[in-house]
């Protein structure tokens, strides 16, 4: 599995050499995302929060996503509990941060970002994809602050093992990373800036280092501790997306990692999202709001 994240790093450098200065003009022209930039001390982070509902729902996303991405979602959430999006430090409006990509890195900024911020828990945290290791390590080193957890597709930190087979694939296509095309005209300003920005040089090393990283990122959240009896929601894909490989059904190593995730705590719930790929957020939406607002009433 190693392997295969070495050569995601040497292609982002390829695309990184080749594209990083040809976004197009209209994408450059000055525009101000409507929430707040927080001066960490070393560097700056970017987090919107919407509605004043709570507890506070508290997103994150996995490796070169974008928090964009999940702004209508939580517009939605917004008129039934405050809801935050951020840029993890090197994506969008946030500069790149200090020390090694790490979870635990990641997590103390987030922490101190909530902090300088002025937004208070109790906090429901979401995570999708290495999102999930966010989520879950916040909760579990910060229980005091947290009251409910879902897990959107979520990273295992078993999977740098249970799906090294991936190593073996040949003739992958490679990761396209580009500003040379120019945003979906149905993209809002926001969004189109988004687009441009997660292209952005600084955005590609972020995704680098969190990929660099990623093993060590893994254990540090395999041995941060349980969530004890915190509601957890489980949200699994339904669509296959990992081959079977020499006998070894990927697709089914994933789908036990999912279900091992309830093990976190002892009032924990998993649910298939028929219909949908890896990012649920985007194929069933509805499905995900209705999950995080079950374990906010839950909480309340």
């Amino acid at each position: 599995m190693m392997s295969f994240i070495k050569k995601i790093i040497y292609t982002f450098c390829w695309f990184i050499l080749i594209y990083t200065n040809a976004a197009s003009a209209n994408e450059n022209k000055p525009f101000k995302p409507p929430g707040q930039f927080i001066h960490l001390g070393m560097h700056v982070m970017y987090i919107d929060c919407v509605g004043d509902k709570s507890p506070t729902v508290l997103i994150d996303v996995g490796i070169a996503d974008s928090s964009a991405n999940w702004y209508e979602i939580a517009k939605t959430l917004s008129k039934n509990v405050r809801t935050c999006v951020y840029d993890r430090a090197g994506y969008g409006w946030s500069d790149p941060g200090p020390g090694k990509r790490t979870t635990s890195q990641i997590v103390h900024e987030l922490n101190r970002l909530l902090e300088l911020a002025k937004i208070s828990g109790p906090f429901v945290l979401v995570g999708h994809s290495f999102g999930g290791f966010t989520a879950r390590y916040f909760a579990a080193t910060r229980p005091d602050k947290v009251v409910g957890v879902v897990l959107v597709d979520s990273s295992h930190p078993d999977q740098i093992y249970r799906l090294s087979e991936l190593d073996n694939v040949k003739n992958r296509p490679p990761l396209k990373i580009t500003r040379r095309e120019p945003a979906p005209e149905n993209m809002t300003a926001f969004e189109k800036r988004w687009y441009s920005l997660n292209s952005s040089r600084k955005a590609v090393y972020a995704q680098m280092d969190e990929l660099k990283y990623f093993k060590e990122s893994a254990y540090e959240v395999k041995h941060a501790g349980s969530l004890f009896d915190i509601p957890l929601v489980v949200l699994t894909r339904g669509k296959r997306q990992l081959p079977d490989i020499n006998g070894i059904s990927l697709e089914s190593a994933w789908r036990e990692m999912q279900k091992d995730l309830l093990n976190l705590s002892t009032n924990s719930s998993h649910v298939v999202i028929e219909g949908s790929g890896h990012n649920i957020y985007k194929d069933a939406p509805n499905e995900v709001i209705s999950h995080i607002l079950r374990v906010v009433n839950l909480t309340r």
